[in-house]
């Protein structure tokens, strides 16, 4: 095949002349009498009124290569040929006629157009080899020899038969390489103005992605559909500026605001004396069927337009490309960059006709300039070959598309409100896609706001949403990383958020290791970015909980089920919140929602573990509980956490054999669980001793004392006894306060209230007032030297600590873990570290003390010394 450069139209319209110039001579030649069709005679009489229709050579003038080779296959042997000649013509111009057509017509080339008329050129006298192609061979040598001879000339456009529909369509502007590609995206936007239900349609891309081209095509395409109801179809252009031999030049005497927009559109309507343009615009629209299209509109601002646009007669549509959208009124079709092929057969066309050696190279070679470097963009790919035509380097191009970025994108992002500006910084020093969730964490907006946003740059195409997840395109990213980096508060912030997420998710894992049945547990966390920002939420919810602050823990509990609905965490989570506040249906339907939610059968063994839990505590409903336990123990059969549940619902349906042999073995490997599991073990067991003393009367005196005696043995097995466990010997200990005759069973509780004496006046709770009750009720029954040992422990501290008026004087009233209060008539709950605590002092002891304060105004203890009292001051 010859090497010729058939990009521009001016040469393709040379072949296409010559092969009808041929053809016109050639029936002419053959003296027959040439029959036309009623159809050929209107049309010449449509290009020419004054036509002689008799004059073959007239007629034949005003007709098209099409109808010669009709009149000719319709009587081969008129023109001396055969069926067999006229059939090989017919099938040889059937597929030159339709680009003839786009040729002389001014409309959208395709990309074989220029192979096409390429090979027939070259080869077009021997196939057709009867008749005698003189211009057409002389062309040939033309283009092969001086195709500058062609391109000089100027061509008339040829007027189209028969136009259905009134038109300002511009002329396509990609002739250099033909339309490539996005067959599909050209149908979808041809179906859109075709129907009935999208009266406002914008195409949305960035810059140079070749949102007018696609409209131009589809537009052409639309007229020649006989689907096609628009009367008139009235193009405005608002662009400012344009690429023009590798560089950006703004375009004079552009529209750049609404009156000059109805001014051009007056134009192309109806003028009516009296009426405004925008008048004019809007009755020509409602008496005709128009097709408005409105090209580049981000030029224009958006409250200006809208008002127009809600104006528009609903017999006609508008059709507007932009860089973003409008705002609700509209239908949005994001055009996305080309694809891999399309790009890579768009950058060898293009080099193709500039002359240079760069479509030789490889698919995947091409393909990493066009995707890394270029954004599959169209304007990106005729950019850099220009560039490199113009005598750039690759290199250098790469290195310094600035101008390029900042022409595609900064229509766009000046128009942005703050709060989206900050979101798409946040994409640049995240580096990564973000979830709604993510974006929502490290943004401090509120929720309406962020959708506010989110929708913005949606509208914009500057981000892109794809199964749930948000992406920066990488034009955008480089224009912000050129023009709009971060600053330096809003990096510290949001690494500062962060390290706060990465700790808390930290102390999770941590927390599924060491208690993986706590509710705080959650498991799968780490699965995806959003499952790890619904625990934080659902941290903070738990948080917030046990605080009694239910309408913001419910609050975290909602962000978390918006980030990651499907996650069995946070229904089980939920129920556990609405249990706490005892909304008791809600937390059983959540519960069982978090069931069917599990992903695995460890997890569901988790839930059904709460499950249990919350039929016992806020039910009492131990058939169900066993029921719920027993399920889980099949799944995790030697989990401690759940054989301790199974024991205490057991022990409360009242089988204590059965529960005392579970808690009986586990006792045995008491030392190789952590504290508190030891806890739950000992506490479980005492309460078990404690319920089988109930059995008994007081006249069975010693079963019912050995029993209430091992329970508390159990207790004090333990290395560190955490409030549950003195909760449940305060409980054993009350028992014990009814065997108030037995002297045996107060020596017991004199020695263990002294050997936990702090610990237990520590605790309020009401089994500690009813065992005052029934010690004092029963002091006469009690041996004297007994009564005074419990003395300290009856007595209350809190009132004696309110009659004691000199100001560093006061009683110790409360210890735990490393601190303490003290309180008197002026403080009540006065701090102190229990570092500071001389050894020996303890719960109910009277102290000396120095007042200090903190910075902020708040008073503490800073030195304790015991104060050494008669006894008798306790006995009243």
């Amino acid at each position: 095949m010859i090497n010729i450069n058939l990009g521009t139209r001016i040469i393709m319209f040379s072949i296409c002349t010559s092969i009808e110039f041929d053809l016109k001579n050639y029936l002419l030649s053959c003296g027959s009498n040439i029959k036309y069709s009623p159809e050929m005679i209107s049309k010449a009489k449509f290009r020419n009124a004054k036509i002689d229709i008799e004059n073959d050579a007239d007629m034949l003038n005003q007709l098209d290569l099409g109808d010669y080779v009709t009149i000719i296959s319709g009587n081969p042997f008129d023109f001396k040929t055969n069926n067999e000649k006229s059939q090989l013509m017919v099938e040889y111009f059937e597929k030159v006629i339709p680009v003839r057509n786009r040729v002389m017509h001014t409309k959208p080339l395709e990309l074989g157009d220029r192979a096409i008329l390429s090979e027939v050129i070259e080869q077009i006298d021997e196939t057709i080899h009867w008749i005698e192609w003189v211009q057409t061979l002389e062309t040939r040598k033309i283009i092969n020899t001086d195709p500058s001879r062609l391109v000089v000339q100027s061509y008339p456009k040829v007027i189209e038969f028969s136009p259905q529909i009134y038109h300002n369509i511009p002329e396509p502007e990609f002739d250099d390489t033909g339309y490539i590609g996005r067959k599909k995206e050209v149908t979808e936007i041809k179906e859109l103005l075709l129907n009935n239900k999208n009266q406002i349609i914008t195409i949305i891309g960035n810059g140079g992605i070749g949102k007018t081209a696609i409209t131009v095509k589809t537009l052409y395409d639309l007229i020649e559909d006989p689907r096609c109801k628009f009367d008139a179809i009235i193009w405005i252009s608002l662009k400012t500026r344009t690429l023009s031999k590798g560089e950006f030049v703004i375009l004079n005497n552009s529209i750049k605001d609404i009156p000059n927009l109805y001014l051009a559109g007056e134009l192309s309507a109806v003028k009516e004396e009296g009426q405004t343009p925008k008048e004019n615009l809007l009755k020509f629209m409602k008496e005709f069927n128009v097709l408005l299209v409105l090209d580049n509109l981000e030029t224009i601002n958006n409250e200006d337009i809208n008002q127009f646009i809600k104006d528009i007669p609903e017999n006609s549509k508008v059709l507007i490309t932009s860089r973003h959208g409008i705002g609700e009124l509209e239908y949005r079709y994001v055009l996305q960059g080309m694809s891999s092929k399309d790009s890579t057969t768009y950058f060898r066309e293009l080099s193709k006709y500039y002359g240079l050696e760069l479509y030789k190279r490889t698919d995947d070679q091409i393909k990493e300039v066009v995707n890394n470097h270029l954004y599959s963009n169209p304007l990106s790919i005729k950019w850099f070959i220009s560039g490199v035509f113009n005598g750039l380097s690759e290199n250098v191009l790469i290195s310094k598309k600035s101008e390029l970025v900042e022409f595609c994108m900064s229509n766009v992002y000046n128009k942005l409100s703050p709060n989206s500006k900050a979101i798409l910084q946040l994409f640049l020093i995240e580096k990564k896609e973000l979830s709604l969730g993510e974006i929502d964490y490290f943004s401090d907006i509120s929720d309406v706001e962020l959708r506010v946003a989110i929708n913005e740059l949606l509208y914009t195409n500057m981000i892109m949403l794809r199964a749930g997840i948000y992406t920066v395109n990488d034009m955008s990213r480089d224009y912000l990383t050129i023009y709009q980096a971060p600053d330096n508060k809003l990096v510290t912030s949001t690494f500062s958020k962060r390290k706060k997420l990465n700790d808390i998710l930290q102390s999770i894992r941590v927390e599924n290791e060491n208690d993986p049945f706590n509710p705080k547990s959650m498991f799968a966390n780490l699965q995806n970015d959003n499952r790890k920002l619904a625990s934080y939420y659902l941290t903070n919810a738990l948080e917030r909980s046990s605080k009694n602050d239910w309408e913001i823990a419910f609050h975290f509990v909602e962000k978390a089920a918006n980030i990651s609905p499907d996650y069995f965490e946070v229904y089980k989570i939920k129920a556990f919140i609405m249990a706490e506040k005892t909304e008791l249906f809600g937390a059983l339907n959540n519960y069982q929602i978090a069931l069917d939610k599990c992903d695995t059968e460890f997890e569901r063994a988790s839930v059904l573990y709460l499950f249990a839990v919350f039929y016992v505590i806020k039910l009492t409903e131990h058939t169900k509980a066993l029921e719920l336990i027993l399920e889980a123990e099949k799944i995790c059969p030697d989990e401690i956490m759940i054989l301790l549940e199974k024991a205490r619902i057991l022990m409360y349906l009242g089988k204590y054999n059965e529960a005392e042999e579970i808690l009986a073995y586990y006792s045995l490997h008491r030392e190789k669980y952590n504290l508190k599991t030891q806890n739950i073990l000992a506490s479980r067991f005492a309460e078990l001793f404690r319920r089988k003393s109930e059995k008994f009367e007081n006249r069975d005196i010693d079963k019912k004392r050995e029993l209430l005696f091992r329970g508390v043995e159990e207790i004090e097995k333990l290395p560190q006894i955490d409030r549950r466990s003195y909760l449940t010997l305060i409980s054993i200990l009350k028992e014990i306060s009814y065997l108030y005759f037995d002297q045996t069973s107060m020596e017991f509780l004199v020695e263990v209230l002294k050997r936990h004496f702090s610990n237990i006046k520590s605790i309020n709770h009401l089994n500690i007032k009813r065992i005052q009750e029934v010690l004092l009720a029963h002091k006469a029954q009690i041996p004297q030297e007994l009564f005074n040992s419990l003395v300290p422990f009856i007595t209350d501290y809190k009132a004696e600590a309110r009659k004691i008026l000199e100001k560093n004087k006061g009683i110790i009233v409360f210890t735990k873990d490393h601190f303490g209060f003290i309180e008197n008539a002026h403080y009540k709950s006065l701090y102190f570290n229990k570092k500071i605590l001389p050894e020996g002092v303890e719960v109910g002891d009277l102290v000396e003390f120095e007042i200090k304060e903190y910075p902020g105004g708040r008073t503490y203890c800073n030195s304790i010394i015991k104060v050494e009292i008669e006894e008798e001051v306790y006995e009243s």
